[in-house]
């Protein structure tokens, strides 16, 4: 392409046309410095603006090409300038409309930033599968609890549509399992229940399963014990939409705080009539009777037996969230711990009867599960807190007294006194919850040779049964003040292992 020649004839076509190099560059959408460039011959368009400049000018691209015009033709130049004022005119309102829509949806979105979206439960089938984790792995809970963000609980029962939904999503979304995965200790689950949780519970087991919903918590599932816990799973999907779930099927139903408050009856007395107490459960620990209480009627009956008098006025209102239990007791302290799971009461050890009846209300919320109560001893608590040493040092005891005795037997080690003392050690601690603990300041050791029996050595039935064969043992005897009453421990000789042992007197 000649430069020169097609300068030429842009600049001809333009003037005899009658319009300027800006209105030109208007029509192309380019500018009057491109156009000048072009009629001097210091540059040539685009191939792509080729065809546009004939359109504009009503001629072939091969003229333009050629710098001259085959036949010469009447351009209607101020039809295409219109033509082309209402084209910018289209693309100015289209380009209108894409920035007003993408406005409207910049505010909808400012709108609606932190809010949850909605779920459509009937249509997305995440939620509606079959829990996978119900059956063989976790089973199915009494009921689901939820605890929000505001400190509120909800309680959702056992056969409702939002149970369903948050069981299915729950169950859906844990993907791993361990039996026994890493500890989780009480303090630690204290701090998760202070937060966002939800937790699957049961009526008659306290092995609750947990999942804290707070954004500092990793995404787990802690199955707790009666201390503590241990993590199920370390791999929960959908954590965020499993909180939405929750908190979309929360809304309308009855909130809850978590709340109990305990007092002593003023009044005590020294002997109870059982046809009073007909209702009332009687505790494994002597002297002990429970009742729970759902009603003010049923309360009013029995501030009038047991002549309640406490410092908080318990009226109908107090039974719209909360309920009492009322606990008959000959024991001089009782406390009090409180979770959504159950309510676990520990007494002092009951040395004798000479007590009066104590009368303790609690007053608890509805959100805690009353049909999971503990009773427990002080002693026992001790025992439990130990590291745990029935459980840990259950290799200690002799079950199998066959493959025992025939280990023994082929043996030709010996251990120490000492190391026996440390063992029997062991023994006394099992000891206590049958026999009852004795001082170890009254500890008397001696050899002798002694049958294995079954006390003490973790069989289902702990009955005093002999086995065959005779073994040398360190005998460990602890008694009381009058060595009257006592615990005997058979540690063997030879491989270190408790026996059995002895309970004597009254």
């Amino acid at each position: 392409m000649d430069s020169e020649k097609f300068g030429n004839l842009i600049k001809e076509l333009r003037k005899k046309k009658n319009i300027t190099q800006k209105e030109l560059g208007e029509i192309l959408h380019i500018t009057d410095k491109a156009i000048s460039k072009w009629e001097r011959g210091l540059s040539i368009p685009d191939v792509t603006m080729l065809n546009k400049l004939a359109d504009v000018f009503e001629i072939s691209v091969e003229e333009l090409i050629n710098g001259e015009i085959g036949n010469e033709k009447e351009v209607n130049i101020e039809k295409v300038f219109e033509d082309s004022k209402k084209s910018k005119l289209k693309r100015n309102i289209i380009t209108g409309i894409i920035i007003t829509i993408i406005l409207i949806l910049a505010v909808i979105f400012a709108l609606t930033i932190g809010e949850e979206k909605e779920i459509n439960y009937d249509t997305d089938p995440d939620f509606m599968e079959n829990l996978s984790v119900i059956g063989n792995r976790i089973a199915e809970p009494d009921r689901i609890v939820y605890r929000n963000e505001n400190g509120e609980y909800v309680e959702f029962e056992k056969d409702t549509e939002e149970y369903k939904k948050i069981e299915a999503i729950i169950g859906n979304s844990i993907k791993t399992f361990k039996e026994y995965g890493q500890p989780v200790t009480q303090e630690e689950l204290d701090e998760i229940h202070s937060k966002s949780f939800v937790e699957f519970d049961y009526d008659t087991i306290s092995k609750n399963y947990c999942i804290p919903l707070n954004k500092e918590d990793n995404s787990v599932v802690i199955k707790l014990a009666d201390t503590g816990g241990n993590v199920f799973s370390d791999n929960i999907e959908n954590i965020n939409k499993i909180k939405q779930a929750l908190e979309d099927l929360a809304r309308g139903n009855k909130k809850y705080e978590l709340t109990y408050k305990e007092e002593i009856s003023k009044n005590t007395f020294e002997e109870i009539e059982y046809n009073k107490i007909e209702n009332f459960k009687e505790i494994s620990y002597n002297g002990i009777y429970q009742a729970k209480i759902d009603n003010i009627e049923e309360y009013n009956e029995y501030k009038e037996i047991f002549q309640i008098s406490i410092d908080e006025e318990i009226t109908e209102k107090t039974f719209e969230n909360n309920m009492i239990i009322l606990t008959l007791s000959r024991l001089p302290e009782i406390n009090v711990q409180v979770n959504v799971g159950n309510i676990k009461y520990t007494y002092d050890k009951l040395n004798d009867t000479n007590y009066n009846y104590n009368i303790h209300v609690l007053v608890v919320s509805k959100i805690v599960n009353t049909d999971c109560i503990y009773n427990t001893a002080l002693s026992e608590i001790e025992v439990q807190t130990e590291n745990n040493i029935q459980e840990e040092n259950k290799e200690f005891f002799v079950t199998d007294f066959e493959k025992f005795i025939e280990e023994y037997n082929n043996s030709t080690s010996r251990i120490t006194l000492e190391e026996a003392s440390e063992i029997a050690e062991v023994g006394f601690k099992e000891a206590e919850r049958i026999c009852g603990a004795f001082e170890k300041s009254t500890q008397i050791s001696k050899i002798e040779t002694v049958s294995p029996n079954n006390l003490f050595t973790r069989k289902e039935n702990e009955m005093d049964k002999n086995y065959d064969g005779n073994i040398e043992v360190y005998t460990f005897v602890r008694t009381d003040n009058m060595d009257l009453n006592g615990v005997e421990i058979y540690v063997d000789v030879r491989l270190g292992k408790i026996i059995g042992g002895r309970c004597f007197g009254d």
